[in-house]
């Protein structure tokens, strides 16, 4: 009888790891297009930042896996698929695959007149077809409330069941356009592999909020591979 009941605990164990890794959802998100008119430089380093922020920030929704973008971009680059830093969608599908996303999200943002217009398109790799399209557009000074509104649609576009637990976790994060434009020009500083450049703005936008995750991971991954050289 022991032993019966053992065999079942381990079942159900079983059942639900399996349960929980076929509901998991793999997803690429592409860094975003700057489709901005006037000062385009200025704002270029949010096309890695607003990927990779989203990415940070939805990525503590269990049921939810992303691809790196420094795989991806690497990806991209190997096979000398951008033209001109930009990605077609037709391009995006294809490493898709490659990668084994199951969606992609294409994004764009346009700074005009204090504000900032952000779109997303959800993409199903089999298809190749737009499942979903979402925009906001909101004050430049309430850029995080826009990435936290679109990773709410991006959510509910694809079906994806919240914990109490993750609402939480999601909701509770917040932080500064000044802390998301340092972390965003330290990521573009570190992909062009000036690591110290990069390190000063991290250290910056840490000293104005040391809870901003994007951050942090940055950081610590930096620090790590300063300990590991000088071993």
């Amino acid at each position: 009888m022991k032993k019966n009941i053992i065999i079942l605990i381990i079942a159900v164990v079983l059942i639900t790891i399996f349960q929980a890794y076929a509901q998991t959802e793999t997803i690429a998100i592409l860094d975003f297009s700057n489709n901005c008119i006037l000062e385009k430089e200025k704002y270029a380093s949010l096309s890695p930042g607003l990927a990779e922020i989203m990415i940070t920030e939805l990525s503590a929704i269990k049921t939810l896996k992303f691809v790196e973008r420094q795989k991806i971009n690497e990806l991209i680059k190997e096979m000398q698929l951008a033209q001109a830093g930009f990605v077609s969608e037709e391009t995006g599908v294809q490493v898709g695959k490659l990668i084994g996303a199951k969606y992609l999200i294409f994004g764009s943002y346009m700074v005009f007149s204090k504000k900032v217009r952000v779109d997303v398109r959800i993409v199903e790799v089999e298809t190749g077809l737009t499942i979903k399209a979402e925009q906001v557009t909101n004050k430049v000074k309430k850029m995080f409330d826009i990435i936290k509104e679109l990773n709410g649609k991006i959510l509910e576009d694809l079906d994806i069941k919240l914990t109490k637990n993750d609402k939480k976790i999601l909701n509770a994060n917040d932080t500064s356009t000044e802390v998301i434009e340092l972390f965003s020009q330290g990521l573009e500083y570190e992909e062009a592999h000036d690591v110290n450049k990069a390190k000063q703005l991290y250290k910056k936008a840490f000293m104005l909020d040391k809870n901003f995750k994007p951050v942090r991971k940055r950081l610590r991954a930096i620090l790590i591979e300063e300990k590991s050289r000088n071993k």
